[in-house]
């Protein structure tokens, strides 16, 4: 198995400690749902198993009395813990409560159903897919990032740019780009944190257009709409910075700006101004 598979495999796997007769009739229908289930009622194996990355999700199922609450603890000390979910027969308040400090994300009783037992794992795996394949998007996107096709470096903490794909990724979140803002992205990690002036970033994007005026016009679209995409990542460190009369920035917020431009040209109308 290439560690792409692995990696996603581990997102779609629930590992069940301690499984008891609910816990295996989970398992059926959780696997019926296209997920793989691994089940162990060994302490040990449980922690080899989270150390090495095997779960997406852990199901610490209580039943059976084959485990205790205090495994979580010990689950959740590890440098790299999966969500925990707790499955109890008769959840007391105070065991409840215990487990929600230690950390588990859900605690679950026989009494809630079969079939919600089943539809919140479920719930819970397919943010444990989703993580997984983000984080092999960022695996692949780090060596573009360093290093793209237009000679472009990336040291960027928080930004990485996947050109292949046509990918930034800001802050974890995955954008997709038009190849005209790919372009745009391109010039800006390449001469960050120094301002690229609007000709530069006209010609970038539509280099066959000999008219300077009308590429201008053309571009601020599709500038406008990449600074709504960078905009839209809640809790952004970075943004493109519009100076009025100079260009654009990929401006980290709260750092300095490098602004060396041999010529004024005025802004596209509309551009917003930053003091």
């Amino acid at each position: 198995m290439s560690t792409q598979e692995s990696v996603i495999k581990s997102g779609e796997t629930l590992l069940i400690v301690g499984a008891g007769e609910t816990g295996n009739l989970v398992a059926r229908h959780i696997t019926e749902r296209g997920y793989h289930v691994e089940a162990t009622t060994s302490p040990r194996d449980a922690v080899s198993r989270v150390s090495n990355g095997e779960a997406g999700v852990i199901l610490l199922d209580l039943t059976a009395g084959q485990t205790s609450l205090d495994l979580a603890d010990t689950l959740m000390g590890l440098p790299s813990c999966p969500p925990i979910v707790v499955l109890d027969k008769d959840p007391t308040v105070e065991r409840v409560v215990a487990a929600l400090r230690i950390g588990v994300v859900d605690y679950l009783s026989i009494g809630d159903g079969e079939s919600e037992i089943v539809d919140r794992l479920t719930t819970h795996l397919a943010k444990a897919q989703a993580a997984a394949r983000a984080a092999q998007l960022r695996r692949e996107a780090a060596p573009r990032a360093r290093e793209s096709s237009n000679g472009a470096t990336s040291g960027l903490t928080g930004l990485e740019l996947n050109a292949a794909r046509r990918m930034l990724i800001i802050e974890d979140v995955p954008i997709l780009l038009s190849s005209i803002e790919l372009n745009l992205v391109e010039l800006l990690i390449r001469r960050a944190p120094s301002l690229v002036t609007y000709e530069e970033m006209a010609q970038v994007a539509f280099p066959t257009t000999t008219d300077v005026e009308h590429a201008l016009r053309l571009l601020r679209p599709h500038i406008a709409r990449l600074r709504r995409k960078f905009e839209s990542v809640h809790n952004t460190r970075w943004r493109i910075a519009n100076f009025r009369g100079q260009g654009y920035v990929l401006q980290r917020i709260g750092a300095p700006v490098s602004i060396n431009v041999p010529k004024r040209i005025q802004p596209a109308r509309g551009e917003r101004v930053v003091e």
